[in-house]
């Protein structure tokens, strides 16, 4: 597959996603295969977002605009088996939404302190 690169360094790599959503849609990669983040080391994860937002950066100048949706699709069984995280220029009125557009569970006022517990309990374990 042809690739368009825009960033590298030693351990990361940012390319055009060539089936991307917005003109400007950009992928970065950790060039070490893993298909989480949570399979990534603390080290591995800074490198990857320091990448990540120095890309955001250039195409916040390049396309003039201080709005992207910055996004990871984790365990992704349709997608590719590789973490990536996903870099689109967005502008108001462009018609997108906002990243909890995707699917979701509308939670009420009642759901969110056994939610916070549920997650808490698992930090660090």
């Amino acid at each position: 597959m042809p690739s368009y690169p825009v960033y590298e360094d030693e351990h990361t790599f940012a390319f055009i996603d060539i089936f991307g959503a917005t003109d400007g849609h950009v992928c970065v990669i950790h060039k070490r295969h893993e298909p989480k983040m949570t399979g990534l080391s603390d080290e591995e994860v800074q490198d990857l977002f320091v990448a990540v937002k120095k890309v955001a950066l250039a195409i916040e100048k390049a396309y003039r605009t201080e709005i992207l949706t910055i996004g990871i699709n984790h365990g992704e069984p349709a997608g590719v088996k590789h973490i990536h995280v996903h870099i689109m220029p967005r502008y108001e009125g462009d018609g997108g939404g906002i990243i909890q557009s995707l699917p979701a569970k509308i939670l009420s006022d009642k759901d969110f302190p056994a939610v916070s517990e549920k997650i808490k309990s698992h930090i660090g374990k």
